[in-house]
This record gives structure tokens, C-alpha cells and sequence, in this order.
């Protein structure tokens, strides 16, 4: 391929994608204000000791991934420029799979290969989830190239521990990835037994490098190194000791499996994605495929290694959380294999028809049915998060409890350096006895505050009751949202965008906490509603799959939250429920005086 050529492949698709996030707007997405900037801001500010769950359970991934977003926004970068940047290196996937399609296609004349190519690399693109990822602050669009980079290397059949180092890098930043590095390992050891120990040795050095350092950090601050993951395990005395389970897009079942491609197609956000991603291609590559195995196609030694990896990444994906984002690059790789199938299948001119159509009607329902952005789009403006703190927080440092399931942790770099954040109640709720967390309110008495962004007092009042305090409603303050988008790179961005405008609320309030010693007979009601949910958990193994959680009021009740199961044990009276609120169904287990009725 000559110089200019490659510059087409890579520039192109940079300029799709800076286009397209003008488009979309600013990202602001749920995870944004959870932890992608919190993270790499506990990192540089060395806040592990300092902080406790500020971002729930996600306060302890690997933050090094998200130094670059965290930089450019911090060094004060347009957020236009800072989007335009990150789009850039997320294009680099279309350039990939079109340099990987282009290798597949190499039996064909030239204008057929770069026709075909074209259109493999087209349709891997063409999916809902990447183009609400493009330009965004999120790991897997950035992490996705390393992957494709590493096939493409593997398909050279040399280079093998740069492959394996790419493979294992994706896998440091991002832990869900390691299962796509075991994926390509069978390529590198089909070479010889010698570049499959190349393949394992690159991985376990960009691991070592990339994650090492934090998985480290971690074991010293809590004696788990994947705090709070696998903690029946490390049993660390800091979370709860259970291991973490993830079921909101798991398939089970051969039916299941069977049904799960045309369901894709459909416009159900709860089938593999949180959001309206609608994907044909899935469909159309099941039935290529069984075409194929049919007439028994000729395939390439390439096509097999790229098939044969497709094949193992998304077995794994489908078996370990069949969520969208953690299997982004099995969504790319669907278009470029129904591509390769389809051409070996039908005659040239068919099969570009064929796929041409594919291509047309799958982004139509792309850019019909899918958001721009996941969730949440805000104008652009020349700082990203454009936060107006009152002097009074810049000058008090506090311990801030947040006791929202968004705990807004993307503050914290807005605060007193000296300030803590801990998310009491949220995602996954603490214990009121949590060591850290006791040690934390001891050392800013006094000086204690609730923070969320609809701060309503009755309710912070009942979810804090637990801790032994209540909000003053005459010690508050404010920090606003406050665009500053009256400059004319703003302006001419948001012309370009539509200027689109979130619902949610994205300004903040703080209050003071004063004590509220608890009364003894509502302790008690809590520890007899414990020990009915121990022992609930204990005779229904299969539908609490080891998980436990912490017993909070609930109206008049008490109930635990089960977060990755998305579900909620109930105790409302003398009637006990298991409620599955995402699949708004109800399991009633019975009385809480006899043995649960397990379902």
C-alpha cells in the first residue's frame, strides 16, 4: 500500500469521526461523571487512602486509560478539540479493519479488493454503540485499535510479541479484555510452540506495566489487589466478602443463544445494550454462515484465523456479560467477516450489491433508532465541565457523602484538595460500621456534608439514618453548572450540533450533616430484617448467586440491593419479595417466619 493511500485509510475516517462528534454534541455520558475523570484524578492526586467508594465499586478500576481525557480536560483544552482529538483515535478502528479486509481480499483484482474492503470496514462501522462512543470519554473505543492492531499482526505471522504486548495492554486497562487476548492466543500458538510463548510473554509484560503498579497499590491499601472484585476470595475487611457478579445481559441456554442474533435486531435496549443499537448484521452473518457450511465455501488460511478469533471473542463475550461496550470489537469484526463470507459466496457484482444494501439500510436504523450520545449530550463549551464552585468549598475542606446511585464523584477535583468523598448509599451501600468509612468520619467531625444533585431532605434524611446523622437545611451551598459557551468555537460548534441541551441535572447541592443519634428499637427492627435476608440468601442459592448486600430501610420495610443482579430483596410487612426491577417481575418468597419459597 503506498504512502498516500495509507493516509487516505487513516485520514478519512479521522475526518468522519471529527465530524460526526460535532455533530453529536459534547459527551456528558452516566460513567463521565461516575469515575472517567474521577479516576485518573485519584491516581495523580494520590487519593486511594483519602476517598472511599467516591465512584462506587468503579473508584478501583485501573485509571491509567484514562490519563489522556483526564489531561487534556484538566489542562484547560477546548472541549471541542479535546473530542476532535479522542474521535481521531477512535477512527483508527476503521482504518484497522479496512487494512485487515484488505488482506483478506487479497485474491481479488485491485478495484474489486479496494471495493470490498471498503465496504468490510463500512459495515464493521456500521454500529450504533461505536458511533455513540466516537469522540466520548469511554475506555473501549480507545482500547478496541490496540486489539485489531494485534490480529492484523498476527495475520503477518511476525511481530508476535508486539501482538501479544497490544492484546495484553487492552487487557491491563480494561480487565473484560483479557478474555479477547486468550481469544487470539490460539493464532499465535498455531504458528509454533516458540511464537506462542512470544504471544504470552508480550501480554504478561504490558500487563505488568500497565496494570501492575495500581493492581499493587491496591493490595496495599486493602489487601486485595482487585479491590472490591473477587473479595470472597481476598476478603478484605473494606467491602463485603462476595464476588462481584455482572448478569444484566447474560444469555442463558441454547435457545437463548439461538434467538439472541435476531434480537439484536429489534428495538429492545435491554437485549445487549443499554441503549437502542439495532444491529442486521448479526442476522445476516448467522445465516451466511450457515450458507457457507452448507455449500462448503472456499476459505482463505486468513479468513479461517480471522473467523476462527471472531468465533472465540464472541463466545466469551456472549459468556461472561454479552454487554455491548465490553464487546465492541466483536461488534466491528461482524461486518468484516459477513463481508468476507458473502463475497466468497455469491458473484462479485451480487455480492456488492448485496452487502451495499446491508450497509444502507444498517445505518439508516443506526442513525434512526440510536441516540448520538450514551445518554447524554450538553452543548459545547470551552471547559468541559464548566463548574462554578462557591468560595466556601474551595476553602473548607469536608468529608462529602453522596447517597445517590450517581454519585457525581467528577466534583472532587473542584474541591479543598483536603476534602474526601465517600458514596454511602448507591450502586453498592456500605455498612455503617465500615472501618475506613469510620475512620473517615471521625477525622472530619464537624465537618461532615451530604452532596447530590436533587437534594431532597426527607429522603437524604432517611438514607443517611443508618450513619447516625441528618441534613441541616441551614447550611447549604451550592455548585452550578454554568456553561461558558459564548466564545466562537462554541458557538459555531453548537450551531453545527443543533445545540443540544441534556434533561438531566447536572448542578450540584451540599448541606451539612448534623448527628442524629439512632433509636435502639429501629436498630433492632434492622438487625432482625438482617438476619430474615441471611437467611433468605442462604435457601435460595441459585437466585442470589453468592451475592449479599446491605440491609437499608425501604418505606415502611427494609430491602438489600443486589446491583448486579439488578434486583431488590423486599421485606414490606409479613410478606418477603425478590424484586427483578429492570425485568418488572415480582418473585414472592413468602412469609419472612417461615422457609422462603425459592423460584
Amino acid at each position: 500500500m503506498s504512502r498516500a493511500s495509507s493516509w487516505l485509510v487513516f485520514g478519512l475516517p479521522a475526518v468522519i469521526c471529527a465530524v460526526w462528534t460535532l455533530h453529536a454534541g459534547k459527551d456528558v455520558n452516566w460513567d463521565q461523571l461516575n469515575y472517567h475523570y474521577y479516576l485518573p484524578f485519584e491516581l495523580v492526586a494520590g487519593r486511594l487512602s483519602q476517598d472511599f467508594f467516591a465512584a462506587s465499586a468503579q473508584s478501583y478500576l485501573n485509571p491509567f486509560g484514562y490519563l489522556p481525557f483526564y489531561f487534556m480536560v484538566a489542562a484547560g483544552w477546548h472541549s471541542v478539540l479535546v473530542s476532535i482529538v479522542l474521535a481521531a483515535a477512535h477512527s483508527s478502528s476503521i482504518a484497522l479493519l479496512y487494512l485487515i479486509a484488505y488482506r483478506l481480499f487479497a485474491d481479488l483484482p485491485p478495484r474489486d479488493r479496494m471495493a470490498f474492503s471498503s465496504l468490510a470496514a463500512a459495515l464493521g462501522a456500521a454500529s450504533g454503540v461505536f458511533w455513540m462512543t466516537v469522540g466520548a470519554s469511554f475506555l473501549d473505543p480507545l482500547l478496541v485499535p490496540l486489539m485489531l492492531g494485534g490480529l492484523l499482526l498476527l495475520l503477518g505471522d511476525r511481530h508476535i510479541m508486539l501482538a501479544g504486548a497490544l492484546f495484553g495492554a487492552a487487557a491491563a486497562l480494561k480487565y473484560s479484555n483479557v478474555f479477547f487476548a486468550f481469544a487470539a492466543l490460539p493464532l499465535a500458538a498455531a504458528l509454533s510452540w516458540r511464537a506462542g510463548l512470544a504471544y504470552i510473554a508480550g501480554g504478561l509484560a504490558a500487563i505488568a506495566l500497565l496494570a501492575g503498579p495500581w493492581l499493587l497499590a491496591l493490595q496495599h491499601e486493602f489487601g486485595n489487589p482487585v479491590f472490591p472484585l473477587m473479595n470472597a476470595w481476598f476478603r478484605s475487611p473494606d467491602a463485603l466478602p462476595v464476588n462481584l457478579v455482572g448478569e444484566r445481559f447474560g444469555v442463558s441456554g441454547p435457545l437463548a443463544l439461538l434467538a439472541f442474533p435476531f434480537r439484536m435486531a429489534t428495538l429492545d435496549a435491554g437485549v445487549y445494550s443499554e441503549n437502542f443499537a439495532p444491529d442486521l448484521r448479526f442476522v445476516a452473518l448467522l445465516i451466511a454462515a450457515a450458507w457457507l457450511a452448507i455449500r462448503r465455501g472456499a476459505l482463505q488460511r486468513d479468513d479461517w484465523r480471522v473467523l476462527v478469533f471472531f468465533a472465540a471473542a464472541l463466545a466469551l463475550w456472549l459468556a461472561t456479560s454479552a454487554n455491548a461496550r465490553y464487546g465492541l470489537v466483536v461488534l466491528l469484526l461482524a461486518g468484516l467477516c459477513l463481508a468476507r463470507i458473502v463475497e466468497r459466496l455469491l458473484p462479485t457484482r451480487a455480492a456488492r450489491v448485496l452487502l451495499g444494501v446491508l450497509l444502507v439500510v444498517q445505518l439508516g436504523i443506526t442513525f434512526v433508532a440510536s441516540p448520538p450520545r450514551w445518554f447524554l449530550a450538553e452543548t459545547w463549551s470551552r471547559h468541559w465541565f464548566p463548574y462554578a464552585v462557591p468560595e466556601r468549598a474551595l476553602r473548607e475542606p469536608a468529608l462529602y457523602l453522596t447517597v445517590e446511585i450517581l454519585p457525581m464523584a467528577v466534583i472532587a477535583p473542584f474541591l479543598h484538595p483536603a476534602s474526601s468523598l465517600v458514596n454511602f448509599r448507591g450502586q453498592h451501600s456500605l455498612p455503617a460500621d465500615s472501618p475506613k468509612l469510620v475512620k473517615l468520619l471521625e477525622g472530619h467531625r464537624g465537618h461532615v456534608r451530604v452532596l447530590g444533585r436533587e437534594l431532597q431532605v426527607q429522603i437524604y434524611d432517611s438514607r443517611l439514618r443508618r450513619l447516625g446523622y441528618r441534613v441541616d437545611p441551614a447550611d447549604c451551598f451550592a455548585i452550578a453548572w454554568r456553561p461558558d459557551d459564548d466564545d466562537a468555537v462554541s458557538r459555531a460548534a453548537n450551531w453545527f450540533a443543533g445545540n443540544p441541551k441534556s434533561a438531566e441535572p447536572l448542578s450540584l447541592a451540599s448541606c451539612a450533616l448534623l448527628p442524629a443519634p439512632r433509636d435502639p428499637a429501629d436498630l433492632d427492627r434492622e438487625r432482625k430484617a438482617s438476619a430474615i435476608f441471611d437467611r433468605v440468601e442462604r435457601e435460595c442459592p441459585r437466585l442470589f448467586r453468592g451475592q449479599t448486600a446491605v440491609t437499608e430501610a425501604f418505606g415502611s420495610g427494609w430491602s438489600r440491593h443486589y446491583n448486579g443482579l439488578d434486583a431488590r430483596l423486599e421485606l414490606s410487612g409479613d410478606r418477603l419479595s425478590f424484586n427483578r426491577y429492570r425485568a418488572d417481575v415480582q418473585i414472592d418468597l413468602g412469609s419472612p417466619s417461615a422457609p422462603a419459597v425459592c423460584r
